[in-house]
C-alpha cells in the first residue's frame, strides 16, 4: 500500500515569525512607553547637601519660579489650593504636605506660602531637594 506523501503546512511556518515580531514589539513599547504622571510646569528644586528618606507623600505642591501652583499635579489657585488643604486637613490632622519649588523661587515668596499653609493648619511641611556633589 503505497500513501501519497504529505506535505506540511506552510501557513504555520509563514505565521511563527510575524508572532514573535508581534510578541516583540509589545514588550518593546510596554517598557519603552511606561507611563508616568507628569508635572503641569517645570519645576527644579534647590540643591541640598543632605540625603533624605523618601516617604509616601498624602499631598505634593508644586511652586514654580513664576509662583504657579499645583497641587497633585493639577494646576491651582493659591486660594483653592489652601481651601482644599484644609478640607484634608479637617479629614486628616496628620496630613503631611511636600513643597517641591523651584530652586529660582524668591525665598519671601515661599516663606509666605509656608506661612499660609500653616494657617490653615498644616503640621507636618517637607520641601524636596535634589542632592548635590558633598
Amino acid at each position: 500500500m503505497h500513501f501519497p506523501e504529505r506535505r506540511p503546512d506552510q501557513t504555520e511556518e509563514r505565521i511563527l515569525p510575524l508572532i514573535n515580531v508581534v510578541f516583540l514589539l509589545l514588550i518593546f513599547f510596554m517598557i519603552a512607553g511606561s507611563l508616568s504622571v507628569t508635572a503641569p510646569f517645570d519645576v527644579t528644586p534647590p540643591v541640598s547637601q543632605s540625603d533624605g528618606v523618601d516617604e509616601p507623600d498624602a499631598v505634593l505642591i508644586l511652586i514654580s519660579r513664576e509662583n504657579k501652583l499645583a497641587l497633585d499635579n493639577e494646576p491651582i489657585t493659591e486660594a483653592e489650593l489652601l481651601a482644599r488643604i484644609d478640607m484634608l486637613l479637617s479629614a486628616e490632622p496628620e496630613t503631611q504636605v511636600t513643597l517641591k519649588v523651584d530652586g529660582e523661587l524668591s525665598g519671601n515668596q515661599l516663606v509666605h506660602f509656608t506661612q499660609a499653609l500653616y494657617s490653615v493648619g498644616v503640621k507636618k511641611l517637607r520641601l524636596l531637594t535634589e542632592l548635590g556633589a558633598k
